[in-house]
């Protein structure tokens, strides 16, 4: 036995160390490097606040932030975790295993327990990572010998929530395997729902009474005071004493406290890995399928493809019947379409977006609305244009995956005799389209439910033309700024191509805020020229017009025609990366 112990440590310790040292000597690359730099400072100076300032009042001894009422809160967030677990499970019993792991591993002469122990043994290093991280965020690196006393307390919450996971889905994957005519699994639910009602029954017999309704809403800590009496009556107190045992380590101030709450949660950790260790249950199969699509996931990331797990790869209806011949960006356009789900998925975005168009026209219709019904109009309404923000930087994103995509298969596209801007064009289109019909619904659709608000009536004809207006430059506009972020997975390749193998390190972090300050620049420079001649067609025609119509007519039209012919040259200069790209020098 002692010899497969040693072989799993030495892939163990191995796997860890060549990952460590993989990534420090890609940082001889000055590109890497550069990046590295970046993301340490840019972690250094947006986390380094939380190294000298509490984040949580810790002094504090009674109110909803006190120790003990964060202690109950930690509770019942621990239980709504378990209980998740339950409810949402896995579809099959999975350990997550790579396929050269597999490889190795699974026809050596191992047992089913010694691979669970490697497996959670390999996970100590990520969860220290993140305990670490939790203490971090809470602000508790100034707390001195309690720093160590967090990380432990966090460490023991992570590793007991992630044995319990692996335990209920091993335990229900037992149960599927029985099926569901087995007479204890029936016998079990009976039991679980004749002991929920009478818990039910015998909470409404023992609460205390509410406070009143009126008192409780004028403050004074009523409605937290209650709270509190309910969690320290009754059942619930012993329905949490548990799930407050395992937390009661993350809030002890001493040494001697931190001990005496460690060894309770200890036991009840040790008794999670007895359980999962002792569960002998067939996850071969699941492990090999989830390591598949992790391994088909990771290489669909390294060719640029944004697509989820497990994402189904069945035939999709196309909108429409390609020609054989034409204009060779219709072509991509298609591809882009067809690849984002065809007739399907996307009649599916178009009947969402129909509904929502439908219900914010019938609020309009209405004469007197209920200010539930405002609020809820202001909340989906702001919410369509949070998402006309969030889209600006995305559409760029996305036109950089679709090139990314097009890299892979550019020895074939260069063996056409179509030239590098149709090329580039197309592979922007498709994804620019897309984005400017999902700005365009969101944009109406917020326009519709905002113009509810009565401070809105009196310019609701200037703020309809406002965004008229800017609904005619946003597809320019996401062309040109879908430019220079397939301009750098031309120049820099091997930025935008993460290793299978590892994934990227803090330096990834680094060259997101390169190519993201890099893009904004663009963006700022791009909108000079745009701005100027605005202004001065703007002032040109007022001078011989009193109408604001024309002025702002004037405006807009040579805004977009300016904008127009950057987007033009910067799709003529992508155009001839492509030409000059040569892809055996980046493979």
């Amino acid at each position: 036995m002692n010899a497969p112990v040693n072989a799993l440590g030495y892939l163990v310790t191995r796997s860890f160390v060549n990952g460590v040292l993989f990534r420090l000597r890609r940082l001889r690359q000055p590109k890497y490097l550069l990046g590295a730099i970046l993301g340490a400072a840019y972690f250094y100076f947006y986390f380094g606040r939380f190294l000298a300032v509490s984040r949580m009042p810790w002094g504090a001894e009674s109110g909803p932030a006190s120790p003990h009422g964060l202690e109950i809160g930690a509770a019942i967030l621990f239980v709504a975790t378990i209980v998740l677990s339950w409810i949402l499970p896995a579809s099959r019993a999975a350990i997550a295993f790579t396929e050269a792991e597999i490889a190795f591993l699974f026809p050596a002469p191992i047992t089913r327990r010694t691979l669970v122990i490697m497996r959670l043994v390999k996970s100590q290093f990520a969860l220290l990572l993140f305990s670490a991280f939790m203490t971090l965020l809470s602000g508790r690196f100034h707390l001195g010998s309690e720093v160590w006393m967090r990380i432990g307390g966090w460490w023991v919450i992570m590793n007991t929530l992630n044995m319990h996971r692996l335990g209920a889905s091993f335990a229900l994957q037992r149960l599927r395997e029985r099926g569901m005519a087995d007479g204890k699994r029936r016998v079990l639910v009976v039991l679980v729902l004749v002991a929920f009602v009478a818990l039910v029954e015998f909470m409404r017999r023992s609460l205390p009474p509410p406070p009143d309704l009126a008192t409780a809403l004028r403050g004074g800590g009523e409605i937290t005071n209650y709270i509190v009496q309910l969690l320290h009556t009754g059942p619930l107190r012993y329905v949490l004493a548990p799930f407050k045992l395992v937390v009661a380590p993350n809030f002890a101030h001493e040494g001697v406290t931190f001990l005496r709450a460690l060894l309770p949660a200890l036991g009840i950790m040790a008794l999670h890995f007895i359980w999962v260790v002792r569960a002998d249950v067939s996850f071969e199969d699941a492990s090999i399928e989830a390591a598949k699509k992790r391994a088909a996931f990771l290489a669909a990331r390294g060719r640029g493809e944004l697509r989820a797990r497990g994402k189904s790869d069945k035939a999709r209806t196309p909108l429409w019947r390609l020609r054989p011949t034409g204009f060779a960006p219709i072509a991509f356009i298609w591809k882009s379409l067809l690849k984002s789900g065809g007739r399907r998925t996307l009649g599916r975005w178009a009947a969402f977006f129909a509904v929502l168009a439908a219900g914010a026209f019938a609020l309009g219709r209405v004469e007197y609305l209920t200010k539930p019904l405002v609020v809820t109009a202001f909340i989906i309404g702001g919410g369509c244009y949070i998402a006309l923000l969030i889209s600006f930087v995305m559409i760029g994103q996305l036109s950089a995956a679709q090139l990314r995509q097009g890299i892979a298969t550019m020895d074939l596209l260069k063996t056409y005799p179509i030239p590098g801007w149709q090329i580039a064009l197309g592979e922007l289109a498709g994804p620019v389209l897309l984005g400017s019909l999902m700005q365009w619904c969101s944009l109406g659709i917020g326009l519709m439910l905002l113009s509810i608000a009565p401070p809105l009536h009196p310019h609701l004809g200037t703020i309809t033309a406002i965004a008229g207006g800017i609904a005619l430059l946003l597809p320019i506009f996401n062309l040109s700024t879908a430019i220079l972020p397939c301009a750098g997975a031309l120049l820099y390749p091997g930025w935008f191509r993460p290793q299978e193998s590892t994934g990227p390190g803090i330096e990834n972090t680094g060259m997101k805020l390169i190519l993201g300050i890099a893009q904004l620049l663009a963006v700022v420079v791009a909108m000079i020229p745009v701005a100027f001649f605005g202004a001065v067609a703007f002032f040109a025609v007022a001078k011989f017009t009193t109408a604001a119509e024309w002025p702002a007519l004037a405006a807009g039209g040579t805004a977009m025609l300016i904008l127009a012919m950057e987007t033009g040259l910067g799709i003529a200069w992508l155009g001839s990366l492509y030409d000059k790209f040569d892809v055996s020098s980046e493979s």
